[in-house]
């Protein structure tokens, strides 16, 4: 029991002296080309965020489309992880000035976006989704699940791949992911609504609800392209939801990755949720969001705070070890 504690002790001071020694921040950079909330002819500007850092360690296999290895060694096609690189190719050949829609032979980042989002087409099942073969143990979710983030990158995806071939299947398929996402979760969806009848996407659909923040995010984006090349407002409900709720994630000196642990999250997802919501308020041209940001940003230039995350975090972490050991 003394060696466990040792080690516990030897984990969290490694963990916070890191937090402390290492002034880096993980790179989510903000779309600032697009103007704000434009979605004009069936043709999506860039992605809100640049992925390419994110997804610079993707693996592709022999058909080039993206894949993950699951905490058991098992390989499987991830739709976030495909829809993530595909965008980042998207927004590659965009940043090059290689339009999909210029004519001739497609740029190589768009025959990349095309062959994720050929996959994901083809694998789209009946219901509109994705179901993930893996189980999340943190949640008490068996395999089966579907995610509002997967739904909602995909249908981003999906947009790109119309706007650059023109084909309508891509346009379906956008429309019956988010009809899944916005799907109550009793009804076998990915939502939860409150009492007003607003939407919180989740990410991965627990019970208890989880309320993961950056997941929702990813989805409301997915949801904002398509309700405004719609001409609709679908969108505005969760935007409202989600905005309401970004106090609850507020600790006073970092930010929680899902509403249902009270731990920090960790210094990479605490940045994302600084960069998703600069460029929410971008998206959604509303500046109550990067408001939000700026506060949280500032958490990340005090290396107490930091300090103070990183044991929480680690804790955390230590803590879900035991419950599975």
């Amino acid at each position: 029991m003394r060696d466990d504690r040792t080690r516990a002790g030897a984990t969290l001071v490694g963990m916070a002296g890191k937090a402390v020694r290492d002034l880096r921040r993980p790179s989510f950079p903000v779309d600032v080309v697009t103007p704000p909330g434009e979605v004009t002819a069936g043709r999506p500007g860039r992605y809100p965020l640049d992925l390419r850092p994110m997804t610079a360690g993707s693996v592709l296999d022999h058909e080039r489309v993206v894949v993950t290895r699951a905490a058991t060694g098992d390989v499987y096609r991830n739709p976030v992880s495909v829809s993530l690189y595909a965008l980042a190719q998207h927004t590659a050949a965009l940043a090059a000035g290689r339009h999909p829609a210029s004519g001739g032979k497609p740029p190589p980042g768009v025959r990349a976006l095309l062959t994720q989002a050929g996959w994901l087409r083809a694998s789209q099942d009946d219901n509109g989704g994705w179901r993930y073969p893996v189980s999340v143990p943190r949640y008490g979710v068996r395999p089966g699940w579907y995610s509002a983030m997967a739904q909602g990158l995909a249908a981003s995806v999906m947009l790109r791949g119309y706007a650059a071939t023109g084909e309508r299947s891509f346009l379906d398929a956008s429309e019956g992911a988010v009809e899944l996402m916005l799907r109550p979760l009793d009804a076998g969806g990915c939502s939860h609504y409150d009492r007003r009848g607003r939407a919180f996407p989740e990410e991965c659909p627990s019970n208890p609800v989880s309320h993961i923040l950056n997941g929702a995010v990813f989805a409301l984006f997915g949801l904002c392209e398509l309700s405004r090349l719609q001409g609709g407002n679908d969108h505005e409900h969760v935007a409202d939801r989600l905005l309401d709720s970004l106090a609850e994630f507020d600790l006073g000196y970092w930010t929680r990755y899902d509403l249902r642990h009270a731990a920090p999250a960790s210094l990479a997802y605490h940045c994302l949720h600084v960069a998703l919501l600069n460029a929410a308020g971008r998206v959604l041209g509303d500046p109550r969001w990067p408001a939000v940001a700026s506060v949280w940003d500032r958490y990340t230039r005090s290396p107490a705070r930091r300090l103070r995350a990183a044991v929480g975090k680690g804790r955390f972490v230590l803590g879900e070890r035991r419950a599975r050991s």
